[in-house]
């Protein structure tokens, strides 16, 4: 890799900032009143389910391409393109007029295109990036630290973003306190909804200063993944690195293996998170307790790291494998019984597993990549996690509509709800158990040599 013309300083400077980037890309004050803000400022359920719809799609299909381009034209200049999006994002609802209308509607469409194009911009380029700065100061070894550190870092600050995000929405605390500070200072109710938005506003700029200090690498080297295929300018280069890229993960079976692997265990823990504020409200904690519960389970992102870094260390791959399967699917039965209050510790594992598959997932793949194609291969990864959501997704859905054809009319809305809610629960485990069973077989079918996933890594 061509690196001479970076000092060791510069090289060092990137892992630093790549710790700060994941911490300002994530602090997003919104996230504990995500749903509340967009029908605050005047959307409809409907306007907000399509507006999802499009932010997943944008993802899927700008995940790849971004990648490829990454490892084209340098991965700083993505992680730049993806923080001034995310300035853009939130200034267009910023800025925003509050109460319906057909100009609030398309500038919220705006803003999550451009959070669906910022965010697969960053995938894999900002990992790449780091990897490869280690790489160049010949310390690849200490990936695992880095992502450990990285781990710790942004679940304090997500931990942090939660409690402030849902303090800064509520009118009665913000202006008890500014009258705290001085009687005669209060904020329109306007003002208070547009406030977690400001903030990460704020964020997001301090993010775009901080990407410009990144020093790009030279990739282009000969760790091509095809030393007789050469990077060239047409508009044809992305499609050639990803076909580049793919002919290299098949071949390759143990990326193919970890990113599998990592489908089958996100998915599920990922679709069930999207569900757990109506979870908690079934087994009858308060509304207010929420954003505490979300804070708690980032900070159980600390403990996460420490012990995937010691499993990667410690422990092959299949028994990593196995290890989260279990813990996975431990929680997933325990939720079934919907245990007032207390079942909210087996959500712990549904959480646990996102942080835990994405430390492991990226041990192993920036550990057998080619930097050449680092982030292109990155992004498949990125891809396959939003496509396994994506069908868990249409699965639930399809799921809750077939169990509430059985049952409507027998019960009243309120506990037809919550016995959809339960009977769908009981899904999940059965769903991750025909993951688990999918994958092993085509594992023993096509994995070569079957001893990679059992050796340590």
């Amino acid at each position: 890799m061509a690196s001479s013309n970076i000092s060791t300083e510069h090289l060092e400077a990137n892992v630093r900032r790549f710790i700060i980037f994941r911490l300002l890309y994530s602090a997003r004050f919104y996230y504990p009143v995500f749903t509340v803000l967009f029908l605050d400022y005047g959307l409809t359920l409907e306007q907000f389910a399509i507006l999802n719809i499009v932010w997943a799609l944008t993802i899927v299909f700008a995940e790849v391409p971004s990648g490829a381009m990454a490892d084209i034209v340098g991965r700083k200049r993505l992680v730049v393109f993806a923080a001034a999006l995310m300035v853009i994002e939130m200034s267009l609802i910023v800025f925003a007029p509050i109460g319906a209308s057909s100009l609030l509607f398309l500038l919220f469409l705006g803003n999550r295109v451009c959070s669906g194009l910022s965010e697969a911009a960053a995938s894999g380029a900002d990992e790449a990036l780091a990897y490869d700065s280690l790489s160049a100061l010949g310390r690849e070894g200490d990936w695992s630290k880095v992502l450990e550190r990285t781990t710790q870092v942004v679940s304090v600050g997500f931990f942090i973003t939660m409690i402030l995000g849902a303090f800064v929405y509520d009118p009665n605390l913000v202006n008890g306190f500014l009258a705290w500070l001085n009687p005669g200072w209060e904020l329109s109710e306007d003002m208070i909804i547009r406030l977690p938005v400001i903030l990460t506003l704020f964020t997001s700029i301090v993010l775009l200063i901080t990407t410009l200090g990144f020093y790009d690498i030279d990739t282009q080297s000969e760790n091509a993944l095809d030393e007789h295929e050469s990077v060239g300018t047409s508009l044809l280069d992305p499609f050639r690195q990803i076909l580049a890229a793919g002919r290299w993960t098949f071949n390759h079976r143990f990326v193919l293996f970890v990113i599998l692997a990592a489908l089958a265990l996100d998915s599920v823990g990922r679709q069930f998170a999207v569900l757990a504020s109506e979870y908690y409200r079934l087994i009858d904690i308060p509304v207010s307790w929420f954003g505490f519960i979300g804070a708690g389970m980032s900070l159980v992102g600390i403990v996460n790291a420490r012990f995937s870094r010691y499993l990667v260390g410690n422990h092959s791959p299949m028994f990593n494998f196995l290890t989260l399967s279990s813990i996975l699917i431990t929680g997933l039965v325990g939720l079934c019984f919907a245990i007032p209050y207390y079942g909210v510790l087996f959500a712990i594992g549904a959480f646990a597993m996102m942080g835990m598959v994405q430390f492991q997932s990226s041990y192993y793949i920036n550990k057998q990549v080619d930097s050449a194609h680092r982030a292109t291969v990155l992004s498949f990864k990125g891809l396959a996690l939003n496509l396994g959501l994506g069908f868990a997704s249409f699965l639930y859905t399809s799921y809750v509509v077939f169990l509430r054809a059985q049952a409507e009319g027998a019960y009243s809305e309120e506990v037809l709800r919550d016995g959809i809610f339960i009977d769908a629960l009981r899904g999940f485990p059965v769903y991750f158990l025909f993951l688990f069973v999918v994958f092993l077989l085509l594992g023993w079918a096509f994995m070569k040599p079957r001893k990679a996933i059992f050796e340590k890594r």
